[in-house]
Parts: structure tokens; C-alpha cells; sequence
């Protein structure tokens, strides 16, 4: 059976290198593997789209396992194949998918050429694309300080579970909820540092924050942001 591949590309952000997809997605393609590049995973799994089942059918090729993980869960899929081309070479993601051999894994610059023209086609929203916390499950404790502090409703409890039932209304690029989390399962992929982003490594502190004062800050700037809104007459 063929193997299948989704690569995304987080077109709208700077972390997945375009030149290390267009050389994953050509020597997979050369080695006879079906190829797929989406634009923004957490998009789709935000819509829950009818592509994520699909897509749970493949090795992704994305970032983060932890956070892919979490996404596709959010989205219906809880069993998914990943490798992490945001913190691996191409090199070690083609070896991953057993593309070893010189002649495949080193295609010339026509066959990466047609991959990053289609990446270059691709819509790019930068400060207002997908962004939303996913829970890492199986390190969750239940214990709500996310869904206390956050002020835009995006968490609420079902059958005594925490869950994301209005990622819409997330405030883009605030991670804050994260760092009210005893046990770092909040999870936002496309943020910069770990373990926020479902990363290993512990490059920032997610840890025993005051709800209390974040809550006010984050008041603050809502506030904030409001007078600084026209007002208009109907």
C-alpha cells in the first residue's frame, strides 16, 4: 500500500522551513509516496474539518508531536502518525520516513521548485489565523485554573472534564491561560517557546503562575483596547 504524507506548512508563521518541506515533500513524492501540503493544520482542526479524518490516515509531517497530538484530538482523532519537521532536519524526517537513499532523498531543484510554488499560492493571514489552546489529556489534572482565569470563554467544563469549546474566541498570540497550568497541558502550537508549544524542553516556565494577576492584566488590555475602538452611530 502507498504510504501517504500530509505536510503542513503553518503558511501564516515563520517556524516550519519552506526549503526543508519542499525537499521532504519532492524526495517522498521521488520515492513514490502520495504528498499532500496543507496550509494550516490547527485551522483545520479548528473548523473540524472534513479533511482531518483524512488526514489522521497519513504521516504528518508538522511540528511538535505533543501538540499535533492534541490538535487532531480536539478535532475526532485520537490514534496519528507525526514527525516533527519544527525541530528536526529534513534530513532525520526522511530517514523517519525511509527515504535513505541518495538518489530520493536529494532531489534537484526543479522537483523542490513545484513544491514551493505551492506553498507561495497559499493564503497567509498573519495576527489573525488559527490560534487556540488544545490539552494534552493525559497530563491534564482537571483542575479548571484555565477555565477560571480565561475572559473569553474559550474553555468549559463537560461531564466534569475541561474541555475547548470555543477556540474562536481566543485572543491571538495570548498564551496566557498556559502559564496558569500546574501541569503544562495547555497546549498552543504555534507559539514560540516550550513547553507551550507542546515542545520538550523547558524554555519557558508554565508553571504555579497568579491567576489573579493575569486575570487583571488581561482586563486591562480588554479595556484598553475598547477606548481606543471609534465609536460610531448607527
Amino acid at each position: 500500500m502507498m504510504k501517504s504524507v500530509t505536510i503542513c506548512t503553518c503558511s501564516s508563521r515563520t517556524f516550519i522551513d519552506r526549503a526543508a518541506v519542499a525537499r521532504v515533500a519532492a524526495a517522498a513524492r521521488q520515492c513514490g509516496m502520495e504528498v499532500k501540503l496543507v496550509s494550516d493544520l490547527c485551522e483545520l482542526c479548528e473548523n473540524k474539518s472534513e479533511a482531518v479524518h483524512e488526514i489522521a490516515r497519513t504521516t504528518i509531517v508538522a511540528c511538535h508531536p505533543r501538540a499535533v497530538k492534541s490538535l487532531m484530538a480536539f478535532a475526532g482523532e485520537e490514534s496519528v502518525s507525526t514527525l516533527n519537521l519544527r525541530a528536526q532536519t529534513a534530513d532525520e524526517v526522511l530517514a523517519a520516513l525511509g527515504v535513505a537513499d541518495p538518489q530520493f532523498s536529494a532531489p534537484d531543484s526543479q522537483q523542490t521548485d513545484e513544491w514551493q510554488r505551492q506553498m507561495d499560492a497559499m493564503p497567509q493571514h498573519p495576527g489573525d489565523d488559527a490560534w487556540y489552546p488544545t490539552l494534552d489529556k493525559d497530563a491534564c489534572a482537571e483542575c479548571g485554573k484555565c477555565l477560571e482565569f480565561c475572559p473569553f470563554g474559550v474553555y468549559e467544563m463537560v461531564n466534569d472534564r475541561v474541555t475547548v469549546v470555543h477556540p474562536h474566541n481566543c485572543k491571538n498570540n495570548c498564551p496566557a491561560c498556559a502559564r496558569t497550568c500546574p501541569a503544562s497541558a495547555i497546549i498552543f502550537p504555534k507559539y514560540d517557546r516550550s513547553p507551550i508549544n507542546g515542545g520538550e524542553d523547558m524554555q519557558e516556565s508554565a508553571l504555579l503562575l497568579d491567576t489573579r494577576e493575569l486575570f487583571t492584566k488581561n482586563l486591562r488590555e480588554r479595556l484598553a483596547a475598547r477606548k481606543l475602538k471609534p465609536i460610531t452611530k448607527e
